[in-house]
């Protein structure tokens, strides 16, 4: 269970940091006059990695949960 646990919270640190990263770029492209296009990609880019940040949060926080019940 600790090694499900490990795993799941890898994946959202990286997920963490890659949104930041796509907040980052969609902020810059808004702020110098990007292409509209760029824009909506970037901005349907950035809510999809906010939301698998969340699901993989949750994940890690039901992971560490299970894992604390059964190790005590």
């Amino acid at each position: 269970m600790q090694l499900v646990w490990f795993m799941i919270n890898i994946f959202f640190v990286g997920s963490l940091i890659v949104m930041l990263f796509v907040q980052r770029s969609f902020t810059d492209a808004r702020q110098q006059g990007g292409a509209p296009e760029r824009i909506q990609r970037l901005n349907m880019l950035r809510k999809t990695m906010f939301a698998l940040t969340i699901l993989l949060f949750v994940a890690m926080s039901a992971s560490f949960l299970a894992n604390m019940r059964l190790n005590g």
